[in-house]
């Protein structure tokens, strides 16, 4: 069904508003015409509820539009109108998206649609500005599955405005309070909607400093030798020991180390000088903490209706980021015999220098992404058709020591000649391309009615080709090409049992159940099988619960399985079993032996709408989840794995961590039960009624102001790993981490609030996680890290300058905001039973930049 409506007035210009959706209608509302800067409001196009009206200019014309909901029969989680997308303070739909799913703690991306007409991927609409938008509503955990989603997924619907033409400018510096870090990014983005049509083209930017160890006062490891750009001199070959008796008697006392004079031909006295007080260079001079990045992206998209029944869109993305990392220095020794003519010394001795230069580590990714999506209404069934081109390079550049000592001769002059430039560096290169095609195709529509309503079905096949090759200067005979084409279909039904609408069994509520069934086919892996079952219940319509069980095999990507070997080193990691901080050579890449991984999820999730006047609403949600041969890089700072998979961690004579081996590897099995809940809340606590609005006076009136606030608390009971068969379960609650960033974390609490009026607005964040723990072992005796409760708190500020000063023409589409980040600079403190930091959990290496303070402008042409 087709619904149009066609109004015209006198006003500065004439103007229309159009409603499309056959089965699931767009909604759409249209303000006032050329060179107007009206605002527009629609119904819920997820929920059917009325909205909030959005404030706009006295002058403006605006039509208030009702229709047929999206999903009529489901109540949102979210409900965002302009106010509410206002007090977010950012630029960009995708930006929207990903606040509002971390506000969720959803990590699963949900199924969009976009004037009532599915989207294929964020990136068709993600770079618009969200002047663009009129509202967003987001649907309860489920929801999905009408529109061929799974179980799990929410839907997303964004109800964009009939008209907009617009040039965005951003410009943002953010700087460490600590200082030695600033970034920088830059945005310009060109948008043209025009009804059922639209078009975006965004050029993003962002340059980020490097930011070194010796910037952040890190203490460094104890090295092997004395080492420094300028040279110290020890004993050879006990180079603890004295170095020549010579040398004592002259400095009159055991000399073990002394720094090397800048002579080309020294003298015993010329070392005896600073004799036992050895050359010192700072290493993290030399250490990166944070890479430089540079990173730039172009996205375009094109979306029009080309028949009544069919809508299209295409998107571009095209993308390079390139990293640059500081691996610390080379180092060499040279021996030189007594019987070298610039040597002053009795006997052997050893030399020992740092190179001069930097080992680094650069890294580049090249992307580039075609989209075509077409959506179509056949009567009371939808269908969708998306086709997809990816090209995926990535390439690294690592400088690898080759030899650890320069060739000793008598006829070389140590003294006189650069060292350093003897050292044996090689790059070595390693890099990969990924070439993915898709062709996939949907269809979601009724197939028969029961009492209680319409049983509701989608059909989806995929057709996938996907080619991986790799190659490296490391281990040439590792190259590979990789070929994985792929088949799936699946299928879903959603049943309703129960109804008020359709007054069947009505004092149960509405209760339906829905079932998904799956299969994949993979060139190289074989069959893999997904099902889930689900089970939705509104017993008044003041709660709202799901649940679901659900089963998903994940083949192993073929980046994991084909990436090339890397080796890199002066890597620094803590050795739980001796309590040291080491730098070790890491080795990376992949393994074609990893085996599919199997999820089995089982949730329960509830909402309850307490106080509609103030859109509170409580929310809770359980989930157990089974994970069996998942797939992990092998962590440092785990007893447990290096216990599990030793010929992965390699030691020296002495029991020093030298190597490790962090190519992933399929682990037993992962048992995680957890409990996330919290309040929302959306209230208008001042100000009148919008212009334009049925009963809203005539002239200027004051905004309003709308308060938003969320609040989440997330409690893990239990997160059990087993690694390999016959080994005790890791528990990580109770400091049996895989990993070093701490234990699991058994409570984490996240809180935002909003305060916003007539273009003013600041938003705060609180996030505190609680403390948790880590077993090591310090002198062969088993101990424990305890990570300290860590609380911050960000704020964002933010004055849209044209409301402010609303006379001024520079004003108009002018805002500024303010945001800092970790606000009272707070670090997370590690400690063993002692009251001592291991080197590796210094707090410049759990937050390497602290508090950040980002200033931005932005302008609306």
């Amino acid at each position: 069904m087709h619904h149009h409506l066609s109004i015209r007035r006198l006003s500065r210009a004439a103007f229309t508003a159009l409603l499309a959706g056959v089965a699931t209608p767009a909604l759409t509302a249209t303000s006032a015409g050329a060179g107007s800067n009206g605002s527009a409001t629609v119904a819920n196009a997820a929920s059917g509820e009325q909205p909030s009206p959005a404030p706009a200019n006295p002058n403006d014309q605006t039509i208030y539009v009702t229709a047929t909901p999206l999903f009529h029969d489901i109540r949102p989680e979210r409900d965002l109108d302009r106010d509410a997308i206002d007090s977010y303070g950012i630029s960009t739909i995708d930006e929207l998206v990903g606040e509002i799913q971390a506000e969720l703690g959803d990590g699963e991306q949900p199924v969009i649609f976009v004037n009532g007409q599915r989207i294929n991927d964020l990136s068709e609409i993600g770079a618009l500005p969200v002047e663009a938008l009129l509202r967003l509503v987001v649907l309860p955990r489920g929801s999905a599955v009408r529109a061929g989603g799974s179980t799990g997924q929410r839907v997303m619907s964004i109800t964009l405005k009939s008209k907009v033409r617009s040039a965005t400018l951003t410009a943002a510096h953010k700087v460490a309070t600590e200082g030695h870090w600033n970034a920088d990014r830059g945005e310009a983005i060109l948008t043209r909607i025009a009804g059922q049509t639209r078009a975006n083209l965004a050029l993003r930017v962002r340059n980020e400093d490097m930011l070194l160890e010796s910037d952040r006062n890190i203490i460094q490891p104890q090295q092997s030798l004395p080492y420094a750009i300028s040279g110290n001199v020890v004993g050879f070959p006990d180079t603890s020991g004295e170095i020549d008796p010579l040398l004592s008697a002259l400095a009159g006392r055991t000399v073990t180390v002394a720094p090397i004079p800048q002579l080309d031909h020294p003298s015993l006295a010329d070392f005896a000088s600073n004799a036992n007080n050895p050359a010192v260079t700072d290493i993290g001079q030399f250490r990166s903490l944070r890479p430089k990045l540079n990173n730039y992206d172009l996205n375009g998209t094109f979306a029009t209706r080309l028949a009544p029944w069919l809508t299209g869109n295409a998107t571009f993305e095209l993308t390079r980021i390139l990293n640059r990392y500081e691996q610390g220095l080379p180092v060499a020794t040279f021996t030189l015999s007594p019987t070298n003519p610039a040597s002053p010394f009795s006997r052997n001795v050893e030399l020992a220098y740092y190179g001069k230069q930097p080992l680094s580590f650069r890294t580049r990714e090249n992307s580039a992404d075609l989209d075509i999506t077409l959506d179509a209404d056949f009567g009371a069934w939808t269908g969708n058709f998306n086709a997809r081109h990816t090209d995926v390079r990535d390439s690294s550049v690592i400088q690898n020591q080759t030899s650890f000592s320069v060739p000793s001769s008598d006829s070389i002059n140590p003294f006189a000649t650069d060292i350093a430039s003897m050292i044996a560096i090689r790059s070595n290169l390693s890099s990969t391309r990924t070439i993915t095609n898709l062709l996939h195709l949907l269809a979601a529509g009724p197939i028969f009615r029961l009492p209680a309503g319409d049983v509701q079905t989608s059909f989806e096949g995929g057709l996938a080709w996907n080619n991986f090759s790799s190659a490296s200067t490391f281990s040439p005979l590792d190259n590979a090409k990789i070929q994985r084409n792929e088949q799936s279909i699946r299928g879903q039904i959603v049943i309703p049992l129960t109804s008020i609408d359709n007054h069947f069994m009505a004092a149960i509520g509405d209760l339906s159940a829905t079932a998904e069934l799956g299969r994949i086919h993979d060139s190289d892996v074989g069959t893999l099988d997904n099902h889930s079952l689900g089970l939705t219940w509104d017993p008044r319509p003041v709660l709202h619960v799901q649940g679901e069980l659900r089963q998903t095999v994940i083949p192993p990507a073929l980046t994991v399985i084909g990436q090339p070997t890397i080796v890199a080193p002066n890597l620094r990691v803590f050795d739980p079993l001796t309590g040291q901080t080491v730098d070790v050579t890491e080795i990376f890449g992949g393994d074609p032996n990893l085996r599919p991984e199997t999820d089995k999820i089982r949730r329960v999730s509830a909402i309850l709408r307490l106080v509609p006047r103030l859109n509170l609403r409580a929310n809770a949600e359980y989930t157990d989840i089974d994970r069996r041969n998942f797939i992990s890089p092998p962590p440092a700072a785990s007893a447990a794995v290096m216990l599990a998979f030793p010929d992965r961690f390699i030691r020296n004579a002495q029991g020093v961590l030298t190597t490790i081996d962090v190519r992933p590897a399929n682990f037993q099995s992962d048992r995680e039960k957890r409990l996330r809940w919290g309040l929302s809340m959306n209230a208008k606590i001042g100000g009148g009624p919008a212009p334009g609005t049925p009963g809203a006076p005539k002239g200027p009136q004051r905004p309003s102001t709308y308060f938003q606030l969320t609040v989440d608390h997330s409690i893990v009971f239990s997160d059990r790993i087993l690694i390999r068969p016959g080994l005790p379960a890791v528990d990580l609650l109770g400091g049996g981490a895989i990993g070093i960033a701490s234990g699991r974390l058994r409570h984490e609490l996240d809180s935002t609030a909003a305060l916003t009026s007539g273009g003013l607005g600041i938003r705060a964040g609180v996030s505190w996680r609680g403390k948790s723990s880590l077993f090591s072992r310090l002198n062969g005796t088993v101990d424990t890290l305890s990570f300290s409760p860590l609380l911050t708190f960000n704020v964002r500020a933010f004055a849209d300058a044209g409301r402010v000063i609303p006379h001024a023409r520079w004003a108009k589409g002018f805002r500024l905001a303010v945001e800092v980040v970790n606000a009272f600079d707070q670090h997370q403190r590690v400690r063993d039973s002692f009251g001592n930091t291991p080197l590796q959990f210094q707090p410049g290496y759990r937050d390497p930049i602290g508090r950040t303070v980002e200033v931005e402008l932005r302008k609306v042409f």
